[in-house]
């Protein structure tokens, strides 16, 4: 009698819908960053956010961070995305990111990007003469 009933509050708890599931959505960004860096870096930019949901918004980007970085880079319509989102506000904020970034005279950059629930992630080429690696804090601001 234990096992059918413990069975049978496994396959509840399977098929029970879960809000914060069913409501993820996922949004695309397409951006522009313009920056340098000399074991700390600095970008600016500004991006288009577009969700599954009909939801979009411009935004501006700023990075900052440190890490084993040298260079300049100019990056025009990258593209990246974010999991997780339940409505377009949830991009606000701080994100934690990796960013790797190499060229000499054509540069491209690739980055993942953590806060809380949500991750992403976003890569481009553009121009500049750089190289490196570096841990930084990324901020989406409307």
């Amino acid at each position: 009698m234990k096992h059918h009933f413990f069975r049978l509050l496994v396959i509840l708890f399977l098929i029970m819908p879960i809000p914060s599931w069913a409501e993820a959505k996922s949004c695309t960004i397409k951006y522009n960053l313009t920056g340098w860096s000399f074991l700390y870096q600095g970008y600016k930019g500004t991006g288009l956010v577009s969700c599954t949901n009909g939801q979009s918004a411009r935004v501006s980007l700023t990075s900052h961070g440190v890490g084993l970085t040298l260079g300049v880079i100019d990056i025009e319509n990258a593209k990246g995305k974010f999991t997780g989102i339940k409505s377009i506000k949830d991009i606000y904020g701080t994100y934690f990111t990796i960013d790797l970034h190499a060229g000499f005279a054509r540069s491209a950059e690739a980055r993942t990007l953590f806060k809380g629930y949500i991750a992403g992630g976003g890569a481009g080429v553009g121009g500049g003469y750089n190289l490196g690696v570096a841990f930084s804090g990324l901020i989406i601001k409307p």
